[in-house]
């Protein structure tokens, strides 16, 4: 009889196996993911901050120095507001004004559906003159620390009045904060979009309401084309609303290398300031001046 031996195949552990390719395929899929948010980042986004001057008063025609007199508008300064307000028509920027009267009606004129959201902060106030508010230069140039407050203003103060280095540190504390909350908010708006555009491309041909042969368009691209592709000037991501001098201040933390006085900041218009935000850091590009009257 003839005796036959069976041959076992070694056993062959098909569970590990697929679980070491899985393991491998999510590290690569984790290092592409990683690959391009760096490279997305790197990339960068336009920001716009428009910084505006609010609108005339009866003390602005009087060349008064006025801070913190809470003055209103006068009746007919929203005529001069008009060609501002064209180019702050934006969808949902953020928000910022100075707790004072006359530009908390300035930003309701511009922004009439949407001013109630808007930030009032108090650093974004007027340097304060002290005692010389309400005064003219004819009523103060007999006074020799006015006229060395002139030649200086960094070095003398106004009498009672608001030290240089506190108008600069309270002024750079409020801008901080505003980049600070533009790149939290874009970045939470890009992530929502990313989740979004995942959530198209996994869902099933046969679920899609689109017929076919049809491209699947954003509001965000539809809102850009409206603004951009109709040749009209590029509408601003963030809206201050304040003061001559905090609008001066802002411009030179923007750009270090400016003078104090080369910003423009006529009464009822400002500054447009571009940037862009990349990983860690803010890289502002240029200014240009915003339209007035």
């Amino acid at each position: 009889m003839t005796r036959t031996t069976k041959w076992n195949a070694p056993v062959i552990h098909r569970n590990r196996r697929r679980s070491g390719a899985s393991k491998n395929n999510r590290k690569r899929l984790l290092m592409t993911r990683h690959m391009l948010r760096k490279k997305s980042q790197a990339s960068g986004k336009i920001v716009r901050f428009a910084l505006v001057r609010h609108g005339l008063t009866q003390e602005n025609t009087e060349r008064r120095y006025i801070s913190y007199s809470d003055v209103p508008l006068l009746p007919d300064s929203t005529e001069e507001l008009r060609a501002l307000r064209r180019t702050l028509a934006h969808p949902s920027p953020l928000l910022y004004t100075s707790d004072m009267r006359r530009c908390r009606d300035t930003l309701a004129y511009l922004r009439p559906r949407d001013s109630i959201q808007a930030v009032e902060d108090t650093r974004l106030r007027e340097y304060d003159f002290g005692m010389w508010e309400g005064l003219t230069y004819n009523d103060l140039k007999e006074d020799p620390q006015y006229r060395r407050w002139l030649d200086d203003s960094s070095a003398i103060q106004p009498p009672r009045g608001e030290p240089w280095q506190t108008f600069c540190t309270r002024t750079a504390h409020v801008w901080w904060e505003v980049l600070r909350n533009a790149r939290d908010s874009f970045i939470s708006s890009e992530n929502h979009m990313e989740r979004q555009e995942s959530a198209i491309r996994r869902r099933p041909y046969h679920a899609s309401p689109l017929p076919r042969g049809r491209v699947l368009r954003s509001k965000t691209s539809r809102m850009q084309r409206q603004s951009y592709g109709s040749g009209l000037s590029p509408r601003p991501d963030v809206v201050i609303v304040t003061h001559g001098g905090v609008v001066r201040r802002l411009y030179t933390l923007a750009f270090p290398r400016k003078s104090f006085w080369e910003a423009a900041a006529p009464i009822g218009g400002g500054v447009m300031i571009t940037a862009k935000r990349c990983a860690r850091k803010w890289k502002f590009l240029r200014a240009e001046r915003l339209p007035s009257r």
